[in-house]
């Protein structure tokens, strides 16, 4: 199926993600000019043999082979150079003195496109890629349910943040995506910056699958989660301001397609970008398989999370960096623990491979059947030391399945952390794999966290060009006298998310709802009675209904549903006096914040236009959310 046309606009190539059909046969992505309408095969096997003249209604310009024995490819196809729409060069006589530029369309030959976009310009980071598919036709719309306010690549699979940081003037999140399906497969790194944390602008993607995962049916991996830090000449961490390049650290994973799916190998690997966009050669740093490492990893061996370690004066000291794995702490017999595995630099450099085992960061035995501490943070905010990790395959008491765990205390001289308050980033199902950063800049540090919002209780519903996750919205952290980790959205989110006014007053016995164009919105309730109950979501579908319920005691305040995936499970914030809640809401993606704690949930609902339900009791302030 040819894709619908496009022009050029300034892009000097086009990127296509593709897998073969039949194995046995040839398979190419060719590029049409046409005459403003999608080409049509002339004929059945035209599709094979990709012939000019084979199509009707255009003719090729550029045609990419698969590399021989590979089932997915990542091909770059350079464009024809013409005129373009945004003021950019013409270099086409065809095109010159005002005429229309020319129009293309991709052609898959035994292949399946999974997406493409433009790219190759100087400016990609303030112009981003152009998505040339997916793009909604009358026979394939966008999801009619796609978030508004919450981050979300184009299409396909994503899951975990990655690389957060701040680098020369722009955030990027960089993410494990899946540009060929609906669920999880073969990971890339995705990738988006922002000027405000709130704005994002696509990217290309930044890493690529092994090259031998593309030539093999029967093996998966990939680029697994990482972390990023800037770095000035020297390879020393500093702030993004001032960095002339970025150093990510990630994982490479093979694993075999056998059933079972047992991790074959991982490794920790180092890159870095001058240029925040292309990254260089990869070096290998940490492997289960040097000979200096320690017996006892599991097959669990990934997420590379580095941090820089401070002196008195703010100079780096050294580097840590955080891996997932589980270990033995009660002798060989005894299940192993759930743990972080602790690596450190001698010296203030990231860029060198002198990275030494030092013990494990974390123990965490008290969740049992934790196969691993997924995608480890490690960490010291205001004057207390902190780790996290997310717990794999968890399910604790309330229902709550992989939840992710804090710790505060104090690391030791090994960095193993003396746990001293304990408790989750979020409480509710739909939040894993979150990665925090450091920013530093102009004179000010803020400890950012982003995490990714998955979809455990199959709420989603899969669609041609549907998309399977997205990101949570930023969050500051900050640790509470009482050693607790606090979050709250970053300021930017009230800056420039909060819309125009809907309602602001007290509640009345019978207040009634307020309608809410765009399905996305935000709630603050303040003066709160005793009991105070909010219906966060109620939707009618096929005679039958679903809610979302919030309800504040003086003990407690705690989140339920009726009639969806999630009912049973018990969403306690573990805050026992709220005495302000704030609910964003963003097509069924909800956000709940009450006293430095939150929960994030997932309701079905796909509705253009929504409501709020006003609650019993209180003050309630209603805006929409924007972007």
């Amino acid at each position: 199926m040819a894709t619908p046309c496009f022009s050029s606009h300034g892009y000097g190539d086009v990127e296509v993600y593709a897998e073969r059909i039949d194995d046995d046969a040839p398979a190419a992505i060719t590029v049409m000019r046409t005459n403003g309408t999608t080409p049509t095969r002339s004929h059945d096997d035209a599709g094979i043999s990709g012939a000019a003249g084979a199509f009707d209604g255009g003719d090729i310009v550029a045609r990419a082979e698969f590399p021989k024995g590979q089932w997915r490819a990542h091909l770059t196809i350079p464009l024809p150079a013409d005129s373009t729409t945004d003021g950019a060069t013409n270099h086409n006589p065809d095109t010159a003195n005002g005429a229309s530029a020319p129009e293309y369309t991709l052609v898959p030959v035994n292949a399946r496109i999974g997406i493409a976009y433009l790219s190759g310009r100087d400016d990609i980071l303030d112009a981003g890629i152009r998505y040339v598919w997916p793009v909604p036709t009358p026979e394939a719309p966008m999801d009619k349910g796609r978030a508004s306010t919450h981050f979300q690549p184009v299409a396909r699979w994503m899951n975990d943040p990655n690389g957060l940081c701040y680098f020369q003037g722009r955030y990027h999140m960089f993410y494990q995506f899946n540009p060929f399906g609906w669920q999880w497969d073969q990971m890339h790194w995705g990738h988006a910056v922002s000027r405000d944390l709130v704005h994002w602008t696509d990217l290309p993607v930044a890493l690529d699958p092994q090259p031998s995962l593309y030539l093999d049916r029967t093996e998966t991996g990939g680029a697994f989660s990482g972390s990023a830090i800037p770095i000035d000449d020297d390879g020393v961490p500093c702030p993004g301001d001032e960095a002339t390049a970025l150093a990510v650290f990630f994982t490479r994973d093979i694993t075999r397609k056998d059933g079972t799916e047992s991790v074959r190998d991982e490794w920790q690997v180092r890159a870095v970008s001058h240029d925040g966009v292309t990254f260089g050669p990869e070096t290998c740093i940490v492997s289960r398989h040097d000979g200096d490492s320690i017996d006892g990893f599991s097959i669990n061996f990934r997420d590379a999370k580095v941090e820089a370690v401070f002196d008195d004066s703010g100079a780096v000291q050294y580097n840590t960096m955080a891996v997932a794995t589980n270990l033995p702490v009660d002798g060989p017999t005894a299940p192993p623990a759930a743990a972080i595995a602790l690596f450190r630099t001698a010296g203030p450099c990231v860029t060198r491979k002198d990275w030494t085992y030092c013990g494990p960061g974390l123990l965490d035995s008290s969740h049992p059947g934790t196969a691993s501490l997924e995608c480890p943070d490690y960490f010291t905010l205001d004057g207390t030391d902190v780790a996290c990790g997310s717990l794999m395959f968890y399910t604790d008491p309330q229902g709550r399945y992989e939840p992710v765990g804090w710790y505060t205390g104090r690391f030791d001289e090994h960095g193993l952390i003396g746990i001293e308050c304990r408790g989750y980033c979020d409480y509710g199902s739909a939040w894993y794999a979150s990665q925090t950063f450091l920013e530093r800049k102009a004179g000010r540090e803020r400890r950012i966290q982003i995490g990714w919002i998955p979809d455990w209780h199959k709420i989603r519903v899969e669609t041609p060009n549907g998309v399977n996750g997205a990101m949570t919205l930023p969050r500051e952290l900050h640790v509470a006298d009482d050693g607790r980790l606090t979050v709250r959205p970053v300021q930017e989110v009230y800056d420039l998310m909060l819309g125009d006014m809907l309602a602001d007053g007290d509640c009345a016995e019978e207040p009634g709802d307020i309608t809410v164009p765009g399905n996305a919105w935000y709630a603050r309730l303040t003066d709160l009675a005793d009991t105070t109950r909010m219906v966060i979501a109620c939707v009618e579908d096929g005679g039958e209904s679903r809610k979302m319920v919030l309800t504040r005691t003086v003990g407690s305040v705690r989140i339920s549903t009726l009639g969806a995936a999630t009912d049973g499970i018990d969403f306690d914030l573990a805050v026992p006096d709220a005495q302000t809640i704030e609910v964003f809401y963003d097509h069924g993606i909800v956000e709940v914040f009450a006293d430095g704690n939150a929960a994030t949930l997932l309701f079905a609902d796909d509705r253009d236009d929504g409501e709020v339900v006003v609650p019993t009791a209180g003050h309630l302030t209603v805006r929409a959310l924007r972007v």
